[in-house]
């Protein structure tokens, strides 16, 4: 059985997101969902921005403002702003029109949505839909992260500088199975 819900891990700047925006753009799929912009030095970031996935399928810049940044830090500080309302509000709008979309794009879940539950569940939801999903989750163990790890209808792969290649074709090779079965 196939599994429609397709996950990305691996480590920062392996090109986990650049996989998913190649999919996009050889299916010319369209999408729904959420991805993430970031500010700052790579490795370094200060500022994370939710947006609306669409753009990654135009090429146009996403909006960053102080609506749409779930966290911030001042440079070199360790602590972390978390606006748990851009992912209770905006998130699970950018969640919840999906139904034209032939994939719902979640890039990325990870640490920050800890506490953003009306958040969480819409992810869940999403996960239950038909939608077949494909996103990105943060390479590291908590309880919303492996309780999706842990679902029977979520394939992970993980990618490395040496093997993401191979991940692109094979989750290419996935989605056009997936949206074909539900054509």
């Amino acid at each position: 059985m196939i599994k429609k819900n397709i996950f990305l891990t691996g480590f920062v700047g392996v090109g986990k997101s650049t996989i998913i925006s190649k999919v996009i753009k050889q299916l010319s799929l369209n999408i729904s969902g959420f991805s993430v912009a970031r500010e700052g030095k790579k490795n370094n970031w200060n500022s994370f921005y939710l947006i609306d996935a669409s753009s990654l399928s135009k090429d146009n810049q996403p909006r960053k403002n102080e609506f749409n940044r779930f966290a911030f830090r001042n440079d070199y500080s360790k602590n972390w702003e978390i606006n748990i309302q851009v992912f209770d509000k905006l998130g699970v709008q950018l969640l919840t029109n999906i139904d034209h979309a032939d994939v719902v794009i979640m890039d990325e879940l990870g640490r920050f949505e800890l506490t953003a539950y009306q958040f969480q569940k819409k992810v869940k939801e999403v996960l239950n839909s038909d939608k077949p999903v494909l996103g990105v989750i943060k390479d590291e163990s908590n309880a919303f992260l492996d309780d999706i790890r842990n679902r029977k209808d979520v394939q992970i792969f993980r990618v490395t500088l040496g093997n993401r290649e191979e991940v692109y074709k094979e989750v290419l090779s996935l989605i056009k199975q997936i949206i074909s079965m539900k054509e």
